[in-house]
């Protein structure tokens, strides 16, 4: 296998370097300090803007993009792995934009969103969440409780305040993901789950949000907007129904576009047939342009109260429009949102392909494996099929979305190359350390190299570099699945916890964490070229 790796960044930095290296970090941590205690009550000031119209420009960049993650309870199963996660995200995040990535012209600034001790106290003190995510790098700013459920009015037939505590995740705390949307200092902000990771910059869409339709960059942008979207949302927009084409090409469609959110969805909690009209957004992915009055809207619709009972798919939910109880979270991100965008914002919120944007190694078809049609089960791999075994022997059957062919949306043999953002919510998370021998659908290659993915990055961190094995346990002539470029299987041999988890985890079940150290002062490497 490929072990090259990018090159983790220098830090044996010339002496006549260093002093002017520390004066810009000594800068920076004052700044910091400085907004230590600010909340979202008002927007958070720390993006330059500068002037687009010299793009042609590399020193600068055309925008600051905030990226935000957001705690809504701080277990101590959460707190043990927490600096790991939120680490090695941001640095996913910043291997991808300016000014490490050579080929981003956005910047990038992290906040984390955590709710405020019930008692007043300061969290600084009392939360190891804050505390973890501070030394992580990011600016944590503490929210009020994102709803008051015994404020929520109760329209006849509604069914919000009596159920939204217990919906979905963690009921109306969810809601805390929408403080994205105050972050109005910033053009775009982008909202991601802990369990994500950034392999490629996402440019394509801060250029569609960033330049006018009649630019030539905005007319660029858009063009090649048409070749990430969702081709549910190209059928949505034309003919009203996700899993039925028109007449329109995406580029005529996207030619005056302005784009205020993407987003993905979770085909996987539909019965195809049924209800992949009203299917509910993945919240593991969000990118906003913010804007309070979005917030106030979208807060207000919850205490409403407009949200009504049922499964149907049709008028049930959010003010009777079918964005029901059939979806996980209906009451909360995956449900509000998805009315949000197809109703009342369907032609500024672009749904893009999940495979390239939110991926989590899943099959785009029902799998015959399961008598129950949400059951996420891969495509079997040829060579595992027994005929004589109904175990090993089922198949794929109708498209999830609803529409005839969805090879297009086949996340379990999605080339890595053209995706975009990884989610590890079907292939567990990386600190896990599970088995990586086993071997039967697509998921497992496809999950292994997403893992291996997660790894790499963790190897590029001041200190994770130049890692040793010899400690890693397992059989070096083992079996090994890699999922090549064209989504075939091939098969070699080498020890997994090597070639996939690159000495991090010393056998299943036992990862090695990274020793937790103050990243809040940026990278003085990454200022250095500023």
């Amino acid at each position: 296998m490929d072990s090259s790796l990018p090159r983790p960044s220098p830090w044996s930095l010339p002496k006549q370097l260093n002093t002017r290296r520390l004066f810009i970090a000594s800068i920076f941590a004052i700044i910091s300090i400085l907004r230590w205690d600010r909340d979202l009550t008002t927007p958070i000031s720390t993006t330059a803007h500068f002037d687009s119209s010299s793009p042609s420009s590399p020193a600068l960049p055309l925008a600051t993009v905030a990226y935000a993650v957001s705690i809504t309870k701080c277990s101590p199963k959460l707190s043990a792995r927490l600096y790991d996660a939120a680490v090695v995200l941001k640095r996913s995040i910043e291997l991808n934009s300016w000014p490490l990535h050579p080929d981003s012209r956005y910047a990038a600034k992290f906040y984390a969103f955590t709710l405020k001790p019930a008692d007043n106290s300061d969290p600084a003190t009392v939360d190891r969440c804050y505390q973890v995510l501070t030394l992580a790098g990011f600016e944590v700013v503490p929210q009020d409780p994102p709803l008051y459920p015994q404020l929520i009015k109760e329209p006849e037939g509604s069914v919000l305040k009596m159920g939204i505590g217990g919906d979905g995740c963690c009921g109306g705390n969810e809601l805390i993901k929408l403080a994205t949307y105050k972050l109005t200092d910033h053009e775009m902000a982008v909202h991601l789950d802990l369990d994500t990771l950034v392999i490629h910059p996402l440019d394509e869409l801060f250029n569609v949000m960033h330049f006018g339709s009649q630019t030539g960059e905005g007319k660029i942008a858009r063009e090649k907007l048409g070749e990430v979207m969702a081709p549910t949302y190209l059928n949505r927009r034309l003919t009203g129904n996700p899993s039925k084409s028109g007449n329109m090409t995406a580029t005529e469609m996207l030619a005056n576009i302005t784009v205020d959110a993407y987003f993905t969805k979770d085909y996987n909690m539909i019965i195809p047939g049924k209800q992949e009209q009203r299917v509910g957004v993945q919240g593991g992915f969000l990118t906003v342009r913010p804007s309070l009055d979005t917030y106030t809207h979208l807060i207000s619709l919850v205490y409403s109260g407009e949200f009504y009972g049922g499964f149907d798919a049709r008028t049930s939910g959010w003010l009777r429009s079918g964005y029901g109880k059939h979806i996980w979270g209906s009451m909360t991100i995956q449900g509000l949102m998805a009315y949000y965008f197809d109703v009342e914002q369907l032609e500024h919120s672009v749904e893009l392909n999940r495979c390239r944007y939110n991926n989590i190694a899943d099959n785009a078809r029902v799998s015959s494996f399961a008598k129950n049609p949400k059951f996420p089960r891969c495509t079997l791999l040829p060579f595992v099929r027994n005929a004589t075994n109904p175990r090993y022997n089922f198949d794929d059957k109708q498209c999830r979305d609803g529409r005839d062919k969805c090879d297009d949306t086949d996340c379990q043999r999605f080339p890595l190359e053209k995706a975009r953002v990884l989610h590890y919510t079907y292939c567990k998370n990386p600190w896990n350390c599970n088995s990586c021998e086993y071997l039967e659908t697509y998921k497992e290659p496809m999950c292994y190299a997403m893992l291996r993915e997660w790894f790499r990055v963790r190897s590029t961190l001041p200190g994770e570099g130049n890692r040793t094995t010899d400690r890693v346990k397992g059989d070096d002539k083992g079996p090994l699945a890699v999922i090549r470029a064209d989504g075939e299987v091939e098969l070699t041999e080498g020890n997994c916890f090597k070639e996939f988890y690159l000495g991090y985890c010393m056998e299943a079940g036992k990862y090695d964490p990274m020793k937790q150290r103050d990243l809040s002062v940026p990278d003085v490497v990454a200022l250095d070229s500023m």
